[in-house]
């Protein structure tokens, strides 16, 4: 898919122009007249690099980004400030906001081309140290801060589009058996092969995380309760039914699942949640383990 770009330029001249330009390096482009909507949009769209116009009624480029870098779900996109405005303190205003370029009107074609397709590659090297950071080094999910932090974001789009959320706090049964019997290079085999199937197990759009030790930790997007049973005995059923080759030997082992859905008018926050699910995570664990139980 192409790299999305937005432009938001209250002038229909310049933005059909910078249009014009991006669109012939076969970028996708989303465009707006409107200030007071950029935020929103870019939350939507998702852009890889914003075109900020400065000169705007309502609220002006600079007011725009402040309130873009304030964005949990857009605060990492980069803004390129496009202005006739070059005066040193007004691109240090710029840069203080936490804007990435800017490019001079009149607009140059050559010059709107290098500093979007700069902004793109420190996008792309942002987004690969990140992904490094965040990921476990042994199961390749990501790691607890980054789960939870992603968790809170799809908190805010939630209740921002008033839909469902679910997450999942799943916990291998007697683990410490299986490290005790077998040696804690087979335990680390069992939870990469855990990771594979949660990862086998969930949507493109989910979020599957370790959470700690040998909890793991799922966010279900738009899902209501009934769909997050569903996912939850999926993985309970893939798990207790697969076979962990430890060695010369094949042993199984089974899965403890709490889950926690929150409805679209809900009032939560994540902590509330996440304690929540291991409190039905813990309830799973009373009644028996490898079985799913609701918060």
């Amino acid at each position: 898919m192409n790299e999305r770009i937005l432009i938001v330029d209250d002038n229909k001249n310049n933005l059909r122009l910078l249009q014009n330009i991006l669109e012939d390096e076969d970028f996708e482009i989303y465009a707006t007249v409107d200030s007071t909507e950029v935020v929103d949009l870019a939350v939507k769209v998702k852009p890889s690099a914003i075109l900020l116009d400065v000169m705007m009624p309502i609220l002006d480029g600079f007011e725009v980004c402040s309130l873009l870098k304030q964005e949990p779900l857009a605060r990492d996109i980069p803004v390129i400030i496009v202005t006739a405005k070059t005066e040193t303190q007004d691109l240090k205003t710029a840069f203080d906001l936490g804007a990435f370029d800017y490019i001079k009107k009149p607009i140059d074609e050559i010059e709107v081309i290098s500093r979007v397709k700069s902004a793109l590659r420190f996008k792309a090297q942002q987004d690969k140290l990140t992904e490094m950071a965040s990921r476990d080094g042994l199961t390749g999910l990501f790691n607890h801060a980054l789960l939870i932090d992603l968790f809170e974001k799809e908190l805010l789009k939630a209740k921002r589009n008033k839909s469902s959320l679910t997450f999942i706090m799943m916990d291998i049964d007697y683990f410490k058996k299986v490290n005790d019997n077998y040696g804690h290079l087979a335990g680390d085999l069992i939870l990469k092969q855990v990771a594979e199937i949660l990862t086998n197990s969930v949507r493109s759009s989910d979020i599957a995380g370790r959470y700690g030790g040998e909890e793991f930790g799922l966010v279900l997007p738009e899902t209501n309760v009934s769909n997050a049973c569903l996912v939850g005995e999926k993985i309970r059923s893939a798990v207790e039914e697969n076979h962990f080759d430890i060695g010369n030997e094949s042993i199984q082992i089974t899965i403890s699942i709490g889950i926690y859905s929150k409805e679209p008018e809900e009032s939560i926050d994540s902590k509330e949640m996440i304690k929540r699910a291991d409190e039905a995570l813990y309830k799973a664990k009373t009644n028996g383990r490898n079985r799913v139980e609701l918060g």
